[in-house]
């Protein structure tokens, strides 16, 4: 009796390990910042690359080399941005003008500070957006980031590093066509935002660290 009172116990005790594992990989699931496709058919006519070219007429340079923080989570809604998931105040911001048939490219690069020895979100997310400069005009992502992270609705595209220890460098590139073409954006006097938070969210603590913060900005005719 005794020998099958201790088989009952250890197959509870597997059991409740089982649940425990499952409600654990549930929320990471959930948290993954990119969410694979599964079990779609290849498109009969793959979507064609959206690129421009062109000579480089002008280049800005804009950078902080101190240190920055926010506590803004991506996920909670503080506001800034396109779909408001960043800090509401930017990084930068520069004014540009975007003739008809230019491309305006964006590099962005800066030191991120890691969970493990700043205390801040396990992720830093980044936005590069143009704003109109007429009254109400809504930011739009610079064409470069990912539409949905954690699978957000609505979108508030981003890119994102994980810094694994102590610091990592990011860097990412943007690029945006100015015309009448499916993702363009009509010529005009913009304004070019760099936002940012930590994520995702549910994670304490929250928010994010960097230095070294460069963008460069430069025009394709």
């Amino acid at each position: 009796m005794k020998s099958h009172r201790h088989v009952i116990w250890l197959a509870g005790l597997a059991g409740l390990a089982c649940l425990l594992a499952a409600a654990d990989g549930a929320p990471a699931q959930e948290r993954s910042f990119m969410v694979e496709p599964k079990g779609e058919a290849p498109a009969a006519v793959p979507p064609q690359p959206y690129g421009c070219n062109g000579r480089i007429t002008r280049v800005m340079d804009i950078g902080f080399e101190g240190v920055k923080t926010t506590t803004a989570i991506y996920g909670t809604n503080p506001g800034g941005g396109e779909g408001g998931q960043f800090d509401k105040t930017p990084i930068f911001t520069a004014p540009v003008k975007l003739a008809d048939g230019a491309c305006l490219n964006a590099h962005l690069s800066a030191i991120v500070g890691s969970k493990q020895t700043y205390n801040r979100s396990p992720i830093t997310v980044f936005q590069v957006t143009l704003t109109g400069l007429a009254p109400s005009a809504p930011p739009r992502h610079m064409f470069g980031h990912y539409e949905t992270p954690w699978g957000h609705a609505p979108s508030s595209p981003a890119v994102a590093l994980e810094a694994e220890r102590d610091v990592d460098m990011f860097a990412a590139n943007f690029f945006q066509r100015v015309g009448k073409g499916p993702h363009d954006v009509p010529p005009g006097a913009y304004r070019v935002d760099v936002w940012w938070a930590g994520g995702p969210a549910g994670v304490s603590p929250g928010g994010a660290i960097g230095a070294a913060f460069v963008l460069k900005l430069y025009m394709q005719q």
